[in-house]
């Protein structure tokens, strides 16, 4: 039988700078990417609008969109012509909670304002008339979100209810969104 083979009590130091080597950069944590920019189908602005989110926390953003259509329409009879034009714009502004996750994945909970603006004004042969509003909102959404949080390909989708009040009337306009993008 061998006899064990008995360890030092001390062991040399290593030599200077030996100890002060830096991290690799593969090796160091990056930190979370704080900025998305997608474009968003249906949601809140009911057709279309491009949105930049800025995180403040991992669980909590602010986002800011803003959307814009145009239409018009002529028609004549060869003695009259007939016009009309409208333009609506609109700008979502949203609080995002963003903390119960998995990874990449999670539930997106969100509530803020949509201020639109309504502008249209119609000439026949006969009267000219117009008309131009902005109105304030309430909006939510709740919905699934992707979104790697160092960075990369962002998908939304979910349930988004407008609540208009005029008045004595109060409706909820249920809609739906989905979005592409990209955090970085």
């Amino acid at each position: 039988m061998a006899a064990p083979v008995a360890q030092p009590l001390y062991q040399p130091a290593p030599p200077p700078g030996a100890m002060m080597q830096p991290m690799s950069v593969s090796a160091q944590a990056q930190p979370d990417k704080q900025n998305d920019l997608y474009i968003e189908l249906g949601g809140t602005s009911l057709l279309y609008s491009l949105n930049y989110e800025r995180f403040l926390s991992p669980d909590f953003a602010v986002r800011v969109g803003f959307s814009y259509i145009s239409v018009s329409a002529t028609a004549s009879n060869g003695m009259t012509t007939d016009s009309a034009t409208a333009s609506w714009a609109t700008v979502p502004l949203m609080a995002e909670y963003l903390g119960i996750r998995s990874g990449s994945h999670s539930l997106e909970l969100g509530a803020g304002l949509e201020f639109m603006y309504m502008s249209g004004h119609a000439s026949t042969f006969d009267a000219t008339s117009g008309f131009t509003g902005v109105t304030a909102i309430p909006a939510a959404n709740v919905g699934y979100r992707y979104s790697d949080p160092k960075g990369g390909f962002v998908f939304r989708a979910g349930y988004t209810p407008l609540f208009v009040v005029t008045g004595q009337d109060k409706t909820m306009l249920s809609w739906f969104g989905t979005s592409f993008g990209y955090r970085f």
